[in-house]
């Protein structure tokens, strides 16, 4: 029995220690349309996010209801705006909530920003004027690298007939997931962080 816990466990460690690749894209024709696809094992599982009409509306709705509650219940978000900002003045607390935030950036590993879209003002002056200004971003992009095997590519097109802005974004990060548990653990059994729930518990019991 023992033996199959530890194989699981050794499974689920070298599972975790795979690199996860998350590609964001958003394109403008008609309208904003944008996605997320999720690359693991190599490639071999692509999971695809695209929240529809439906799930816009009902976030929508829990949003109202939350305004709506939040509205409603004025004392009890004075006492929450207590226990927070007691939490947040706790020792060392946002120090390491600081390096919570550094380490997960660190983590994120940007691979690939590519930018291509078609743009033109009302007067085609200023379109000239806003291509000028972007010229040294081109040539900025072109030297610029994210990191190893990390690849940036912005190019923009004028349109001097008219208002237009049309064309789409890519970008893909890739991290260990065994690694952000690993910050994250760190960060929740961290002295400072056993003080701000030693601290919120006590206000809660007030």
């Amino acid at each position: 029995m023992i033996q199959i816990i530890v194989a699981i466990l050794v499974v689920l460690v070298l599972l975790l220690a795979i690199p996860v690749n998350l590609v964001f894209a958003l394109k403008k024709d008609h309208s904003w349309r944008g996605r997320i696809i999720v690359f693991w094992l190599f490639g071999l599982t692509r999971t695809r996010i695209r929240p529809g009409r439906r799930q816009k509306k009902t976030r929508l709705k829990r949003l109202r209801s939350l305004i709506k509650s939040a509205a409603s219940t004025g004392k009890k978000l004075v006492t929450r705006r207590r226990m927070l900002i007691s939490v947040l003045r706790t020792e060392g607390f946002m120090r390491q909530v600081v390096t919570l935030l550094r380490d997960l950036l660190r983590s994120l590993g940007p691979r690939r920003f590519r930018l291509r879209c078609v743009m033109g003002l009302k007067d085609p002056a200023d379109t000239g004027r806003l291509m000028g200004l972007l010229a040294p971003l081109r040539v900025f992009a072109r030297s610029m690298t994210l990191g190893r095997n990390s690849r940036v590519a912005i190019q923009v097109t004028p349109d001097f007939s008219g208002p237009r802005f049309n064309g789409y974004c890519c970008a893909s990060i890739q991290f260990v997931p065994l690694k952000l548990i690993g910050i994250f653990l760190s960060f929740l059994f961290s002295p400072p962080v056993f003080r701000a729930i030693k601290v919120l518990f006590q206000r809660s019991h007030v």
